[in-house]
């Protein structure tokens, strides 16, 4: 990749934090290296490598790779699932990421160069030294060898489901198969999907509230032991209480801990709740209604129900034009509706008939049934979004009461 001719094309905002996955996270990748080659696999450890969380979007989660330490070789490299493909044009960029089509990929690199972001952005890296026989070594570098031959080494990355920790996860399952138990975690079947990445994102509200908007209720789910290992930190603990049976031989899958990098302790700072904005919206809205000024009401509902209406287009393209499971079956769909810019078009051109009625009378029924059994919703909505429903659902009765005696009347 050349750095400069991408400075030269890409805004500098979009460049300030691409420009650190490729400096950072793309590795030093010897193309002809095999893994096989390492011999005297009784002076080989294998150890998981996880990294805390950082303050940057794409690190908020942490992070977890392969550790392949041959001391005597002085062969020392990470096995890294987090790299994702890079274009150089922008546009091609930006449509992949959307779509869910862009391809991730398995790096190596040297242990030295991985751990230099972690050192710069003083994120703690700990590394648990795997109890392995010297077959197993071999078959987890014979996994490794294979899955980095290039027509097994993209894959098409889920947040959820198929990342950087879950990759960890399916080479252990495939190793150890039934002689393989799970460390059981506290939080087994009683967290979702949403809850747990709700927990990183507490300095960062308007990114919880976006990312709760584009997914849908198939996060809404409790989380079973297994699917926690999404993110690297219960990969973490659960990896830590892991046992392997053979030959009626149970032995810990960790042999040791070790912190490479400590921890700085940097607790989560809670920033102010966005859903205050919700609020004052649901106040601007019963204010404006109760003062019946109409040319105010007309602006300020145009106003509203076209943004509602333009987040309604970007919820369905996400759900049926993209291939991330996590967006579909988005019932906040329910509110942000596309056809809001109907009525949008109705109130400008003041041209209400019949059929604008009955969108009223449809919109408004929805919005009253979201609010009337949202506790019992199989989607969890954003605390901000709640009074903007109340909003719309007020805004909608205003217009039916108002509309439906001139309507009446004009077709008498």
């Amino acid at each position: 990749m050349k750095l400069l001719k991408l400075q030269q094309k890409m805004p500098k905002l979009f460049l300030s934090w691409i420009s650190l996955l490729i400096i950072f996270l793309v590795p030093k990748i010897n193309l002809g290296k095999n893994i096989l080659e390492i011999n005297y696999l009784e002076d080989v450890q294998i150890s998981i490598i996880t990294c805390d969380p950082g303050e940057e979007i794409y690190s908020l989660f942490g992070h977890s790779a392969l550790r392949i330490n041959h001391q005597k070789g002085k062969q020392d490299i990470v096995v890294n699932w987090g790299i994702f493909e890079y274009d150089e044009n922008q546009l091609s960029f930006g449509y992949k990421f959307a779509k869910g089509r862009l391809n991730y990929y398995m790096g190596i690199q040297n242990t030295s160069d991985f751990l230099k972001e972690y050192v710069y952005f003083q994120r703690g890296v700990r590394e648990q030294l795997l109890n392995l026989s010297a077959s197993e070594k071999e078959e987890i570098l014979k996994f490794v060898d294979e899955n980095y031959k290039p027509e097994n080494r993209n894959y098409k990355y889920e947040f959820f489901f198929d990342n950087c920790s879950t990759r960890v996860r399916e080479l252990l399952k495939t190793i150890f198969k039934s002689e393989l138990k799970w460390g059981s975690h506290s939080l087994e079947n009683k967290k979702t999907f949403r809850d747990l990445i709700h927990q990183n994102l507490v300095s960062q509200p308007w990114l919880m509230l976006g990312i709760d908007l584009v997914l849908g209720k198939r996060i809404d789910q409790n989380v079973s032991n297994e699917n926690l290992m999404f993110l690297p930190e219960y990969l973490e603990s659960i990896i830590d209480s892991t046992t392997i049976s053979s030959n009626q031989i149970t032995k810990n899958l960790v042999a040791k801990k070790t912190v490479l990098i400590p921890s700085k302790n940097k607790s989560k700072t809670k920033t102010k709740s966005v859903s205050l904005y919700g609020w004052i919206i649901l106040v601007v809205t019963i204010l404006g209604l109760f003062l019946q000024q109409e040319k105010i009401v007309n602006s300020w509902t145009a106003v509203l129900l076209s943004l509602t209406g333009v987040l309604g287009i970007v919820l369905c393209f996400m759900w049926i034009g993209t291939d991330h499971q996590a967006t579909k079956d988005n019932l906040n769909i329910l509110w942000a509706n596309p056809f809001h810019l109907y009525i949008v078009w109705v109130i400008i051109s003041k041209k209400w008939n019949k059929f604008s009625l009955v969108c009223i009378i449809i919109f408004g029924f929805i919005l009253l049934a979201t609010i009337l059994f949202w506790f019992g919703m199989v989607q969890d909505f954003n605390d901000t979004i709640k009074p903007i429903i109340i909003s719309l659902a007020l805004i909608f009765f205003y217009y039916y009461r108002k509309n439906k005696i001139v309507i009446y009347n004009a077709n008498k």
